[in-house]
């Protein structure tokens, strides 16, 4: 029974995390910053949600630690999503999170347990399948569509922007009634060529690390009650202090930010919403990923909820923002998905069964 609960956490998990992106994905989020802390505001809401639901477990600091590696991380997310598309983007990325966070759990690393499954050689099977599957999603041909969208702007929005975005900004106006309509497209800079693409895949492989080291402490913790005496084993407990640490984290980032832009950062009121949803998102997906964590272990969850929300990215990828088009990038996504699923099954068969 626990490994089924564990199983469907991890499914609930994936669908949310493949996600999380679609209702900030179609605004210009620009550096992503303020969408970020819309995110935290909605993850810290959530996060209390769960805090009163569990009976208020207690706070524990060190859980900030993994919350504050998973903002740093996050903070990159936006424009490598503006360079590699949605669905290539979470699959870099989560590839470098399923192998830092499978060899922790695994190999006991950063004060945590060693976790052996039942079945070794399913394990590394699966890890090799979901590594080959992650390689080849590396190949796919992802082509953002520009944002270009005409808006009523008021001169408040304008003032957001100082000369050189201005400058770099193609704008044009229309006075059919009277008031001001300002159509912004995105900068001159080609974000799709082949040097912005190599610096956005380099820093999703490291934004994949500090993803992956999100549950370490919460996990150390539990993995040595000698050093942390009365702490809760179960991972929900420690929910609403991982997700103060993203807001902490965010709001830190969020002002030197806006120290940076001389107090004009890029915050337009049509991000607000969507990013509070992706957070909304965002914060089921990790309880989830909690959840999933207690019932079975870190060595078969990483794998899995690393590599299947890739999988729901690339659906919203070729059929929502049709992103991903060509027979030859078609061929590669598919033998990729099947690949990954493949490996994602084993590493959940390799809890229980041995072989």
């Amino acid at each position: 029974m626990s490994a089924v609960i564990g199983l469907a956490a991890c499914a609930v998990s994936s669908v949310f995390f493949g996600s999380m992106f679609v209702p900030i994905k179609s605004y210009d989020s620009r550096d992503g910053i303020f969408a970020q802390w819309m995110m935290s505001i909605a993850i810290l809401l959530v996060g209390f949600i769960v805090f009163a639901t569990t009976g208020f477990p207690g706070f524990y600091p060190l859980a900030m630690l993994g919350g504050a590696s998973w903002c740093i991380g996050n903070a990159t997310a936006i424009p490598i999503i503006s360079r590699l598309g949605l669905a290539v983007s979470i699959l870099v990325w989560n590839t470098s999170n399923c192998l830092v966070g499978w060899a922790g759990g695994r190999f006991g690393l950063f004060g945590m347990k060693a976790q052996v499954p039942a079945s070794p050689f399913l394990n590394y099977l699966g890890l090799v399948f979901v590594v080959i599957g992650g390689s080849i999603f590396a190949q796919v041909r992802s082509e953002p569509l520009p944002i270009a969208k005409k808006t009523s702007r008021t001169s408040f929005d304008l003032e957001n922007l100082n000369s050189e975005e201005k400058k770099a900004l193609n704008t044009t106006e229309s006075s059919d009634d009277g008031g001001l309509e300002t159509e912004v497209l995105r900068p001159d800079k080609n974000l799709n060529s082949g040097t912005q693409r190599f610096f956005a895949f380099i820093t999703a492989i490291v934004a994949g690390f500090f993803y992956g080291m999100t549950f370490v402490p919460v996990i150390r913790m539990i993995d040595n009650p000698q050093l942390y005496p009365f702490y809760p084993q179960d991972g929900i407990s420690y929910v609403f202090s991982h997700y103060f640490g993203i807001f902490i984290t965010s709001t830190i980032i969020f002002v030197i930010y806006s120290i940076f832009r001389r107090n004009q950062p890029y915050a337009p009121p049509n991000l607000f919403l969507p990013g509070m949803a992706a957070g909304c998102l965002w914060a089921v997906a990790q309880t989830s990923f909690f959840v999933a964590n207690q019932h079975l272990s870190q060595t078969v969850t990483f794998p899995i909820i690393s590599q299947m929300p890739g999988c729901i990215a690339a659906a919203w990828s070729i059929f929502y923002y049709r992103e991903i088009r060509g027979k030859k990038n078609f061929i590669l996504l598919g033998a990729a998905m099947s690949i990954t699923i493949t490996g994602a099954t084993l590493v959940g068969l390799s809890k229980n069964i041995k072989f």
